[in-house]
């Protein structure tokens, strides 16, 4: 189309126009002037973009007129500072603080005043952004400036105590924030309309702030009445679309929050949004603390889906120039844990890592990190990892003296789950019990943190099994209704709360409730979209698969095990339980051969594992992680106690392999650690460096002395029992590091098969190892043999007998043997039925298979396990013969039958004899013919925990004592000798050296159950008495704390003795040989741990002992070893010599010897 030259004219008339008022209205806009009055108006009216274009356009303009470097463009970019302070953009007041005081440092000099107010806003971000150690330095040089300009008394040094406030908040010192806040509100009334920063500073701004230290400080009506007024002075200022506005509505969420009123607090901080959104827009960094405030809202809430929502808004809306980063890192740290909570350990792990990728400075998320790393490795089955970081945790808290963080509570909720896990209830019920204490005090009950560490705690109680059942249920039921009322109808607590209220009706037997209630679990989890491998869905899994299992609905188990056992990979310690599972379950249905593959894969995964998973852990996790992983040998056991389990050379093979090597892994490897150890501790002693290991013994020796304390005297000496376990078991790790034994886990070259013991074996020589069979239905636990010669071809599996029969009724029956005089602990006081003789059930069984296998045993390698521990098989009488099996058999005990002939006979390096003997135990003089030596009724404890122990004295013991020197000396021995008040617990552990032989004749004890243990060790509940036991009353509560010597020698101390050139320990106590019945692993009693401090062989005692008797026996048998050179003979000898004079069994075999 064609313009007509009129067209053309027009247009160019109407262009013309058009430039000259455009060029006109830029020229009225640079002449005008703009003012700090007219952008804060358009700031407080909510219109935060176009104040923030104004300003900009002010340094501009200022710029232009006077030079970017000149003075007069410090108040513009102070103002800008102000403006994007208010709208949290700290990077960016940041960059304009610097560029100020960058010109005054090439202008007017730092003692500029205007120095002073940049500085304090410089330090006013910092501290927003967390940075406190950063600002205190610039609050103090702001300080000296107005101290040498203006003075303090000058309104503007109103900013310098704002900073002081909330560096003392930051470091929760409340008490001096609050000081310095009502210096500051006092400052502001006095000196208000002479400040130039009033505008910014303004009253309500510093109230925000004051009510921030209410909410943190945990006085939630204090901040709620602060915030009514600034509420009611800002509507009155028309100011309800300004930044001091949206900061009150955060500050009132909070305190709803605080006061566990969810809703009103997500209805604040939605408002708050609203605003935001309408002013800076979605993705302002403002906006994003709003979304972030919401998100933790929700998620508490458990809304996972609307809280991952915001998270992710946030993480993609991030500006890395004014963002805050630890809003970033702790929306990622918010996304792992839930995602970890869904058991989506794979997103969970990646948002983690994430976090780990980006710089924070925020100390609370450190604790958080530690808190979802360490249930994430709960959730894994990594138990060691997960407590390690929990308590990691514990500690940096309690060391900071952190006021509170909900992480440290989450924490104790996920300890309480886990140390439930590994069977140890009672550090479940006091960590839990203590947090919710704490809480109280803190009034939150109600809460989130309050009710996870409740339901933990009440899952405690009910493992325990001490506290009313009906109560649980009834606290755990209150505990639901009130999620339900509080938080979230479907929250995942409810999970945890009918998981609780489902154990509790299996308790019962009340198989149907129970399903109910775990149904109800499982679909509040469906509900959340918690995924199946969540380790309180595997539980109940495993609840559920029980009771089907109880009602013999097979497949119905099966499908509940094959939900999960595709889920894990082969590190998960979760995964050989399920295949266990499986495996017995196939079993049950007569599926044998994939049962049979099924069930040895496992056994073999989980020993794989130990090996892996095990790497430098302290002896306490070891033991506690592998007894309470070992579910997967109790599925075995019972498989292997069936018929077809009996007739597999396979499954005979590998009970023999699963028994040695279960005990490898306690007994071996903390002989060989412990060896390394004091190696790696003599150098350092060569160069006169400290001994940490003895630093470790000593640790030990004050956590045991705590172990007989009562509850008033260990609150007295301020004992954190978290604390100090965690600190052995931190300084046991860092040696067994530091002794580099990377080779394998436990420093032993391979596993233990059958095979290596049957090439030890010589003819005749035969090899026996007594099984206690775990079961699932305890009710069917049952003892057998597995015997092992050079002319079989595989194992020999021997049934024995029925566990709770041999462990009661046949015990109390084999006890009249031993019952003269005798008050020991251990004793049933149970009435037989029928008269019955203990041969035929104890020995007799084994016995008959190797006459039918015509089998030669001129030698017997025996090593017990669970009952037999207890009892000596030498006194039982064959009824056929009329002779005891001493006199028939030649019977050699042995810790494992795996370590027949690996040990020689120690060098005879000098001719050492240690002798301890009668010691103090009461001062009058009492004690009285044929005295037992023992604790048994005289041992009492009040109900405060505390035990106290009356002891006769033991003359006998000093004749015992002297009549072993004599006999030495004359054979050219060097004798030391310790009796009276020279026999103490102290002079014991000071041993300088490892004497070839020590003789101990004092009271000894075996406690069945402590009552308040103070570590779930059973080693702490065997031991030996000595001088200072007697002295309690006399010696200060700290001395015998520091001193770590409380007269009471336990197994737990002992293991740390140095004895590795002792040939032979003889403890002619009594009950030094008994040891946990049920543990059925041979590492609780004096011999387990004697053996670890490096003794080859113990003679030591069953029952309390008769004195004339044992001075007898041990002449007799000091006697002939001089002459045979030979401990096995000597012993049998000096034994059948005082079977002669004393017929009766309790005289001449309360002892036994062990190699």
């Amino acid at each position: 189309m064609m313009l007509s030259y009129k067209n053309v004219k027009r247009a160019f008339l109407f262009l013309t126009l058009f430039l000259n008022f455009t060029y006109l209205s830029i020229a009225e806009e640079a002449e005008r002037i703009i003012t700090p009055d007219s952008i804060y108006s358009l700031q407080f009216q909510g219109k935060l973009l176009d104040a923030k274009k104004l300003s900009k356009a002010w340094v501009s303009q200022v710029k232009s007129k006077f030079g970017s470097k000149s003075v007069e463009v410090v108040i513009p970019l102070i103002v800008s500072s102000e403006l994007a302070i208010l709208r949290k953009e700290y990077q960016t007041a940041q960059t304009f603080l610097d560029e100020s005081i960058q010109i005054m440092d090439n202008s007017s000099g730092w003692l500029y005043p205007d120095y002073g107010l940049a500085l304090n806003y410089k330090a006013y971000c910092l501290l927003s952004l967390g940075d406190t150690y950063k600002a205190i330095p610039i609050v103090n040089e702001s300080e000296m400036i107005y101290t040498k300009t203006l003075t303090k008394q000058h309104p503007d040094y109103n900013l310098c105590i704002i900073n002081r406030a909330i560096i003392h908040l930051n470091l929760n010192e409340f008490e001096k924030s609050e000081e310095y806040f009502n210096q500051s509100l006092s400052s502001y009334n006095t000196n208000f309309g002479k400040s130039k920063v009033e505008s910014t500073v303004k009253i309500e701004w510093i109230k925000n702030l004051q009510a921030q230290l209410y909410t943190k400080w945990f006085k939630p009506e204090k901040a709620n009445k602060i915030l009514e007024e600034v509420q009611s002075s800002l509507i009155a200022q028309h100011l309800e679309k300004s930044p001091l506005f949206t900061d009150m509505l955060l500050e009132i969420g909070d305190v709803f929050l605080l006061k566990n009123e969810y809703r009103m607090a997500y209805t604040h901080y939605d408002d708050c949004k609203e605003l935001l959104e309408a002013s800076l827009g979605p993705k302002h960094p403002a906006t994003l603390v709003a979304y972030f405030k919401i998100a933790n809202t929700l998620k508490a809430q458990n809304y996972f889906k609307n809280a991952i929502s915001f998270y992710e808004k946030i993480i993609s809306n991030f500006d890395v120039n004014n963002s805050d980063n630890n809003v970033y890192v702790e929306s990622l740290l918010q996304l792992a844990d839930i995602y970890m909570m869904k058991g989506d350990t794979k997103n969970a792990t990646n948002y983690l890592a994430k976090s780990q990728e980006h710089n924070y400075n925020k100390r609370d998320l450190d604790f958080f990190y530690l808190k979802v790393a360490g249930e994430l490795d709960f959730i894994n089955g990594d138990y060691i990892s997960a407590e390690l970081k929990l308590m990691e945790l514990i500690s940096l808290v309690r060391q900071e003296k952190v006021f509170f963080t909900r992480h440290y509570s989450d924490a104790v909720a996920v300890l309480g789950s886990l140390f439930v896990t590994l069977g140890r209830v009672n550090d479940a019920v006091n960590i839990c019990s203590s947090e919710l204490r704490f809480i109280k005090k803190r009034n939150m009950q109600g809460g989130l943190s309050y009710f996870k560490v409740k339901l933990s705690l009440l899952n405690a109680q009910l493992s325990e099994g001490d506290e009313d059942i009906n109560l649980i249920v009834q606290e755990t039921q209150q505990s639901i209704d009130s999620v339900i009322l509080n938080l979230n109808p479907n929250h995942t607590l409810l999970i945890k709360g009918n998981n609780i209220l489902g154990k509790a009706a299996l308790k019962n037997r009340e198989f149907d409730l129970a399903l109910e209630y775990f149904e109800k679990a499982d679909q509040f989890a469906e509900k959340q979209g918690i995924d199946e491998k969540e380790y309180q869905r595997i539980e109940i899994i495993d609840c559920k698969g029980n009771i089907y299992l109880a009602q013999k609905k097979y497949e119905l188990a099966l499908a509940e095990y094959k939900k999960v056992v595709n889920t894990f990979d082969n590190t998960s310690i979760y995964k050989p339980g399920i295949m266990a599972r499986i495996a017995y379950v196939n079993s049950l249905q007569n599926k044998w051969p994939e049962a049979e593959q099924l069930i040895l894969e496992a056994v073999d995964l989980r020993f794989k594992q130990y090996d892996e998973q095990l790497k430098f852990t302290s002896e306490d996790e070891k033991i506690n992680f592998i007894h309470y992983s070992s579910g997967v040998f109790v599925y075995f056991y019972s498989m292997m106690a069936s018929e077809r389990g009996i007739k597999s050379p396979l499954m005979r093979a590998k009970a023999y392999d699963i028994h040695t090597n279960y005990r490898k892994y306690f007994l071996k490897e903390a002989m060989t650690r412990k060896n390394k150890i004091e190696q790696l501790n003599e150098y350092r002693n060569s160069v006169m460096f400290t001994n940490y290991a003895e630093n470790l013994k000593h640790l030990k020796s004050k956590l045991a002395t705590v172990n007989f304390m009562s509850k008033s005297e260990r609150k007295a000496l301020g004992i954190d029992t978290y604390m100090t376990t965690d600190r052995i078991n931190n300084l046991e790790k860092s040696l067994v590091y530091a002794t580099n034994t990377k080779q394998d886990s436990l420093g032993i070259k391979k596993s233990i098969k059958w095979q290596d013991t049957q090439k030890s074996l010589e003819e005749g020589e035969v090899a026996i190892e007594i099984i206690k069979l775990k079961n699932i239905n305890k009710a069917k636990e049952s003892y057998a043999a597995i015997i092992i010669s050079k002319e079989l071809k595989s194992p020999k599996f021997v049934p024995i007998g029925n566990a709770r029969l041999m462990e009661t009724d046949l015990l109390a029956i084999y006890n009249r043997l031993t019952t003269p005089h005798s008050r020991s602990l251990v004793m049933s006081t149970n009435k037989p039925k029928k008269k019955v003789n203990p041969y035929d059930y104890y020995w007799k069984p084994i016995r008959k298979v190797l006459d039918t296998l015509n089998i030669t045993t001129t030698k017997i390698y025996l090593s017990k396990d669970g009952i037999y521990n207890g009892i000596n098989l030498n006194i039982m009488k064959n009824s056929a013969t009329g002779k005891h099996i001493i006199e028939e058999e030649n019977i050699h005990l042995v810790i494992s039958t795996a370590d027949i002939k690996t040990k020689t006979q120690k060098k005879l390096v000098s001719k050492d004899i240690l002798l301890v003997g009668n010691p103090v135990f009461q001062h009058d003089g009492t004690s009285g013919e044929g005295v037992s030596r023992g604790v048994t009724e005289e041992a009492t404890s009040d109900s405060d925990g505390g035990y106290y122990f009356y002891l006769n004295n033991l003359p006998g013991t000093d004749t015992e004592i002297k009549n072993a020197e004599t006999m030495f000396k004359k054979q050219g021995w060097n004798v030391t000798s310790l009796s009276q008040f020279q026999a103490t617990e102290e002079n014991i552990k000071g041993m300088k050296t490892s004497p070839y032989i020590m003789h101990v004749a004092t009271h000894g004890f075996y406690l069945d159950e402590l009552q308040f243990p103070i570590l779930n060790n059973p080693l702490l509940k065997s031991g030996l008495f000595f001088t200072e036991v007697s002295q309690k009353e006399n010696r200060e509560l700290t001395d015998i704390y520091d001193s770590g010597n409380d007269g009471i020698l336990t197994a737990y101390e002992v293991k740390g003795l140095n004895l590795k050139n002792t040939e032979l320990l003889i403890l002619s106590a009594c009950q030094t040989g008994v040891s946990e019945i049920s543990a059925g692993d041979g590492i609780s009693g004096l011999q387990y741990a004697f053996s670890i401090a490096g003794v080859n062989s113990i003679i030591m005692s069953l029952w309390s002992v008769d004195d004339a008797a044992t001075q007898k026996l041990m002449n007799e048998f000091y006697k002939q070893w001089f002459e045979t050179k030979n401990k096995d003979i000597a012993f049998k000898n000096a034994q059948l010599a005082l079977k002669k004079e004393y017929p009766n069994p309790y005289y001449w075999g309360a002892f036994v010897l062990i190699n």
